[in-house]
């Protein structure tokens, strides 16, 4: 879900931003000196997240633009579902990451403690993954074993159909 967000997040902010980009380099538009700062800085930022797609593999950014129409043939009941699980999700994520920080012991200066958050959540991330994977992998064995346990029983049943052998 998370990922779902973040690559829907890129993408409406680079549609957003190239719209912008347009509007302000269209011949007949007449910006407003006020806009002028923001119009300014929007290149830029434009600029970064084509980098930030461009450096997507192929796969991604195809992942990241269905994500895009998955996200705008939702209804607006069911965007603010989604939202709401994100701020869920990630007031969770500060909690677990302030727990951790606590139960550390550690004081850190704002800049450590930026750095803590940053590799608690790659290392959370990372086991996250590895747990996934073992979960899947015990999955798979068990599933095979009820595959096996089923074909004894059934191979072996007798046939209850109607039939009777006289």
């Amino acid at each position: 879900m998370v990922r779902f967000f973040v690559s829907l997040t890129f993408i409406v902010f680079s549609v957003a931003e190239s719209q912008a980009q347009l509007a302000s380099s269209s011949p007949t538009s007449t910006a407003a000196p006020q806009a002028t700062p923001s119009v300014s800085t929007s290149p830029s930022r434009f600029e970064l997240l084509r980098k930030a797609f461009d450096q997507l593999t192929p796969e991604q950014q195809e992942k990241v633009l269905l994500n895009l129409l998955r996200w705008q043939e939702l209804s607006q009941d069911e965007r603010e579902v989604l939202r709401q699980r994100e701020r869920v999700q990630r007031q969770k994520q500060e909690a677990s990451i302030n727990e951790a920080y606590q139960k550390s012991g550690l004081q850190l200066n704002d800049e450590q403690r930026a750095l803590f958050r940053k590799r608690y959540l790659q290392e959370r991330h990372r086991l996250e993954e590895q747990l996934a994977h073992e979960v899947q992998e015990k999955r798979q064995t068990g599933i095979a074993a009820i595959v096996e346990l089923l074909k004894k029983e059934f191979s072996t049943a007798k046939p209850a159909s109607g039939t009777t052998s006289h």
